[in-house]
């Protein structure tokens, strides 16, 4: 077992607290969980068509020149569980993501570091960058799960992307 300290402040001899591997375990188990997200146009791309830990999937058209179909994918931010349906993963492929309903295309925040696009998908019904969460273009990148609003400012401030 591990140990790694967290200072509390103050005095560092007097105020420390022993963080287990275990107590590490619990916190990556604590999930950021999306209740909201929509497209440009306000639709909710929300669906009870799948869920994910008992939370409706996140529904996203996908297109390329020869065909379309669905991909749904876990709300809970970091979890890369995903269905396809009517529509066959090519490896290196790069897809439009698409709203389901409309089938507006999601801004493209960013660029992804396997040069494919980071498209925005917005939290509120106003789609504005600075609440939004973000997902790869291609499928199997390594960001190809859905990124927070925070870890999309993060990796931009950094130049990761």
């Amino acid at each position: 077992m591990s140990i790694n300290w967290l200072l509390l402040g103050g005095h560092q001899s007097q105020k420390r607290e022993v963080i287990t591997d275990q107590d590490l375990q619990q916190d990556t188990q604590k999930s950021e969980v999306i209740t909201e997200c929509y497209c440009p146009n306000g639709h909710s791309i929300l669906s009870e068509t799948e869920l994910f830990q008992g939370h409706p999937g996140l529904t996203l058209k996908l297109k390329n020149k020869t065909r379309e179909g669905l991909l749904i994918i876990s709300p809970v931010i970091g979890d890369r569980d995903r269905v396809f349906v009517d529509f066959e993963k090519r490896l290196g492929e790069v897809v439009e993501i698409c709203c389901p309903v409309c089938s507006e295309p999601f801004p493209v925040y960013n660029v992804c570091p396997c040069d494919a696009h980071l498209v925005a998908l917005f939290t509120s019904q106003k789609a504005h960058f600075s609440q939004c969460i973000g997902i790869c273009q291609r499928p199997g990148s390594p960001l190809s799960e859905l990124l927070s609003e925070r870890d999309l400012r993060l990796y931009s401030r950094q130049d990761y992307y």
